[in-house]
């Protein structure tokens, strides 16, 4: 039997990308090049299939890209999806406000209250990319608000109120 080619680069470490190999000249990740040798990977695996094994399991997750390098790369599935779900939630805002108020989609276009829910709708969808994501704000509010506890217990008075006997 002949055996099947592998997949090949110096960078690619334990089923993911060795970060590390992709510095720029700051130091900091070049996220590009990360993107690049991802998608060389994955059109070498479309042209030339290869089993998979638990042994050689691939843990790489593109999610670990930060979410401006997708941006730039509009051109890549991850961008695709986010696109997609801010157009699906953009369309079903704008139908919900025309349902609420009677204002259809061309003047909603001009009013400040439409694009301020615009607004929210493409930062939720960038913030928010995956479940985990939404439980990460969450710790982060919880955080928040406890320190915002934190801070109003201290200026509040410890002995009781009422005159003294």
């Amino acid at each position: 039997a002949v055996a099947s080619p592998k997949f090949q680069d110096s960078r690619w470490v334990n089923g993911t990308w060795d970060l590390s190999r992709f510095g720029n000249t700051g130091g900091a990740v070049d996220w590009d090049a990360v993107i690049d040798a991802e998608a060389r990977r994955r059109k070498w695996l479309e042209d030339s299939p290869e089993a998979s094994s638990s042994e050689d399991a691939v843990v790489f997750d593109t999610s670990i890209i930060p979410w401006w390098a997708w941006i730039k790369r509009f051109h890549l599935p991850e961008a695709e999806k986010l696109n997609g779900r801010a157009a699906m939630v953009g369309f079903f805002m704008a139908y919900f406000v025309d349902s609420l108020t009677g204002v259809g989609l061309v003047d909603q276009m001009g009013n400040f209250f439409c694009k301020t829910l615009l607004f929210v709708a493409v930062a939720g969808v960038l913030l928010v990319r995956k479940n985990e994501d939404i439980d990460n704000l969450k710790k982060l509010i919880d955080e928040s608000t406890f320190y915002d506890k934190q801070w109003q217990s201290t200026w509040q008075d410890d002995s009781p109120s009422g005159p003294k006997k």
